[in-house]
């Protein structure tokens, strides 16, 4: 498993510091379009051969072989995954114009098809310039300083050193494990003292080819307790030292930011074996303000549940929202360790694939799913807790319409439910008697749908049947609960 670990320089001289500079200026230079010119960006872009681009690279911005193969790789990935991007804007935006369309064609109210056919013309455009990349196997352009400061550059808000100081700001150099981890930047102790040793300029002696080395020391982040000594968390320090025993190959990246170079050091994490566990399965609903738990034993018969309200998710910065997901994550790794269980979550895929309103697209973008689900997964593989993704579909409406009340769990509590007994293997859930004889006429025929399109269709029925009882516009089962009574008599 890939770690990174973070740390900064300290203490350095005015000659470590130029020699710094000027190296990211010249790695950035040589890996992306510059003032002037361009190199192995554009170069590669046209096709150019990527040993005879290497080649020219180490030449010209006077790199050793192997800082000049890290340069045109990192080029070469930044290609890459743009082309990986261009794909997939263009599935979604074919998705998003089939979405509006649909809506469009069951829309009545004049206002709204207004609306829709705006919306609709505008992603056709879009749609029209993303086919546009994916039939001529091009990228659209790419800003090499983030596109915050290209615009503010042009605006005349940014300066023309805060432009190139953005520009100029990174080194990368890869690992060898055949040379000691890493030749060019290398990671060692020197009096106590975590060190990184950056290859420098060249020396020609009789028989080989020797580099002087600019030395630095360099903090690597852990959190020592005033109390008892002991790390507060992972112990990143001694993870990093551990891995380094082993001689196993390690990247380094520099990254200068706010007048300071921090540094970036990936290991290869070892994790222990998955457990195996007797307790059950313990299912997480995610959502943005929380994340529902029920636990089911090896039958997946309820045993208990409990709602981590997480009232922060949706509205604090980045980086305290970004903790609180990491500890939400530790926590339930920690229940399921203890408890001896399976986690099980849901394979979440949010694809940016249809036009839904500003508030849901905020709430989306605000709470980092995807975040989580790696955090959970990282924690769960460091504990040896045996992590199953399930597939998602109907976990909510099965949950609300068959759990819930009989278990007096909330709707995201009985969504957790359903996601523990999935990952149990028990992916039928039969439809209870009394919803299919208010709300299904043809039942012969019921009975030969498949399961998911049972509940579909009983979703279906209970919505519109809130709908009428409440001659309001509904569209999920969020307030079933509240009319449950009501409806079972009606029928």
């Amino acid at each position: 498993m890939k770690t990174t670990a973070m740390g900064v320089i300290l203490d350095l001289t005015g000659e470590q510091k130029a020699f710094l500079d000027d190296l990211m200026t010249r790695y950035c230079a040589a890996r992306a379009p510059a003032e002037g010119g361009s190199w192995a960006f554009n170069r590669l872009l046209r096709g150019a051969p990527v040993q005879q681009t290497r080649v020219q690279v180490q030449g010209k911005f006077d790199f050793n072989s192997r800082q000049a193969n890290d340069a045109v790789h990192d080029a070469q990935a930044t290609i890459s995954s743009q082309k990986e991007l261009v794909n997939l804007h263009f599935e979604n935006a074919t998705k998003k114009v089939e979405f509006t369309r649909n809506r469009l064609e069951k829309s009545k109210s004049l206002d709204k098809r207004a609306r829709l056919q705006r919306r609709l013309e505008k992603e056709e455009r879009k749609l029209a310039q993303w086919k546009k990349h994916v039939e001529a196997g091009t990228i659209p352009p790419v800003v090499f300083g983030t596109k915050k400061l290209f615009i503010g550059r042009c605006k005349g808000n940014v300066s023309r050193e805060e432009w190139r100081d953005a520009r100029s700001n990174r080194y990368m150099s890869r690992g060898d494990k055949t040379k000691g981890g890493n030749l060019n930047t290398r990671i060692g102790v020197i009096d106590g003292l975590i060190c990184l040793e950056i290859a420098a300029e060249m020396v020609q002696t009789k028989k080989s080819v020797r580099y002087k080395r600019i030395t630095v020391p360099v903090y690597i982040a852990h959190k020592p307790s005033k109390k008892t000594g002991k790390s507060n968390g992972l112990n990143y320090r001694k993870m990093v030292l551990d891995y380094l025993t082993t001689g196993g190959a390690y990247q380094v990246e520099i990254i200068r930011r706010n007048g300071r170079y921090y540094v970036h050091v990936i290991i290869d994490e070892a994790v222990p074996a998955v457990r195996i566990t007797r307790g059950g399965a313990i299912g997480a609903d995610t959502n943005p303000d929380g994340v529902g738990l029920a636990r089911a034993d090896y039958l997946g018969q309820f045993m208990d549940s409990l709602w981590l309200a997480q009232g922060e998710w949706t509205y604090a910065r980045s980086n305290r929202r970004l903790n609180l997901i990491g500890e939400a994550a530790a926590l339930l790794v920690e229940i399921a360790s203890r408890l001896e269980c399976i986690l099980v979550v849901e394979d979440l895929d949010f694809k940016d694939d249809k036009s839904v309103s500003a508030k849901f697209n905020r709430m989306s973008h605000g709470f980092v799913w995807s975040t989580f689900l790696m955090m959970v997964e990282r924690a769960a593989a460091r504990k040896g807790v045996p992590l199953v993704k399930i597939k998602p579909p109907f976990t909510s409406v099965i949950g609300i319409l068959k759990y819930q009340h009989q278990y007096g769990l909330s709707n995201h509590e009985a969504s957790g439910y359903v996601i523990a007994r999935r990952g149990l293997g028990i992916d039928t859930e039969r439809v209870p008697g009394p919803l299919v004889d208010r709300f299904i006429r043809k039942k012969e025929g019921f009975y030969h749908l498949g399961n998911w399109k049972q509940w579909s269709s009983i979703k279906k029925a209970a919505v519109a049947a809130i709908k009428e009882q409440t001659k309001k516009e509904v569209n999920s089962l969020v307030s079933w609960q509240h009319y449950r009574k009501k409806l079972q008599k009606a029928g």
